[in-house]
């Protein structure tokens, strides 16, 4: 069984004659654990089809699975590093993690989502910067709290 399987996905955006076709007929299995790169010039599709198996937008045909249900919209299994970490000035690498465990996991209790907070921020190694806003950390201490942010363990 694959972790991930892309089965015939087509995705295009716009109407009628001004319909542009982006993704035609996909298809793409992942193991578990196996690494991949999505690689191609700009406009190719590639920012199109993470936003596909995030759950983030839907195709318009085919079907994506991650471990054989069908995606229907986000999930905790599934987090979105992009390349501009794009965090919230204002918070702090606690908050700027808080604000997407706090969506993902608003079942768990206050002290659940903290412990997992915690944890996502020490699983990238600013614990030490935890209370620090985004001005205060380097360029790739903003890229682990995006990381951090995306985490997920289960």
């Amino acid at each position: 069984m694959a972790f991930l399987e892309i089965r015939n996905v087509s995705k295009g955006f716009g109407e009628g004659a001004n319909r542009n076709a982006i993704l035609n007929d996909i298809n793409l299995s992942v193991a578990e654990g196996e690494f991949i790169a999505i690689v191609g010039f700009s406009g190719s599709g590639k920012t199109t089809l993470i936003s596909l198996i995030a759950g983030l937008i839907e195709a318009d045909a085919g079907e994506i699975l991650v471990k054989d249900k069908a995606i229907r919209g986000p999930g905790p299994e599934r987090g979105v590093v992009f390349q501009s970490y794009s965090l919230l000035p204002w918070l702090s690498v606690h908050g700027n993690v808080a604000l997407a465990v706090d969506q993902v996991y608003r079942h768990e209790s206050r002290s659940q989502r903290a412990i997992r907070i915690n944890r996502y921020i020490d699983m990238v190694g600013l614990s030490a910067a935890a209370d620090r806003r985004p001005a205060e950390l380097s360029g790739g201490m903003r890229q682990r709290v995006s990381v951090a942010r995306a985490s997920d363990e289960s």
